[in-house]
C-alpha cells in the first residue's frame, strides 16, 4: 500500500489516509459514524459495533494493516472522557454499561456471600462471561479506581 491512500467511508466521505498518521481517519470516523449513530440510537454497543464493522470494511477493501483497528479503539477511548461523555451527560463507565451498578451490586453480593474461593470464582466467571474484553477492561478500571482512590 502507498504511504497515503484515498479511502471512501460508507457515508460517502473521502479521507486521505496516511498510514504513518492515521488519526485523521479515526477522528472522521468518530465524528461522522460513531457519534451520529449514538445520537440516533442511544445504544453504545450498537454504535461501537457499527464503527468496528466500518473499519473492518476499510481494512479489507483497501488492504490496510489490521493494526488500524486498535488505533481506532484507542482514539475512541480518548473521546469517551470528553465529547462522548458530554453527549450523554453520564460518566464513561455508564456509557459502556447501562447496567454497571447492577454489575457492581452483583459483584458485591458474591464477595460478601461467604462462598468458598472456587465457588466465588465460578460465580464471578459466570457473571462476567458475556462482557467483551473492552468492557472487562473498563470494569476493572472502574473497580480499581473505586478501591484505590477512596478519599
Amino acid at each position: 500500500m502507498a504511504e497515503t491512500t484515498k479511502l471512501e467511508l460508507s457515508t460517502g466521505t473521502e479521507v486521505e489516509f496516511d498510514e504513518k498518521a492515521p488519526k485523521t481517519l479515526y477522528e472522521i470516523m468518530i465524528s461522522e459514524i460513531l457519534i451520529p449513530k449514538y445520537k440516533e440510537t442511544a445504544d453504545w454497543n450498537l454504535s461501537l459495533n457499527i464503527i468496528l464493522e466500518e473499519i473492518n470494511r476499510l481494512i479489507k477493501k483497501y488492504e490496510l494493516i489490521p493494526k488500524v483497528k486498535i488505533g481506532l479503539l484507542n482514539q475512541i477511548e480518548e473521546h469517551l472522557d470528553k465529547d462522548i461523555e458530554e453527549l450523554t451527560g453520564v460518566a464513561k463507565i455508564e456509557i459502556l454499561f447501562l447496567n454497571m451498578e447492577d454489575y457492581i451490586q452483583d459483584i458485591e453480593k458474591l464477595i460478601t456471600a461467604g462462598l468458598d474461593k472456587q465457588e466465588l470464582r465460578n460465580k464471578m466467571a459466570m457473571l462476567i462471561q458475556p462482557l467483551t474484553l473492552f468492557e472487562l477492561g473498563e470494569l476493572f478500571i472502574f473497580l480499581g479506581k473505586k478501591a484505590f482512590l477512596k478519599p
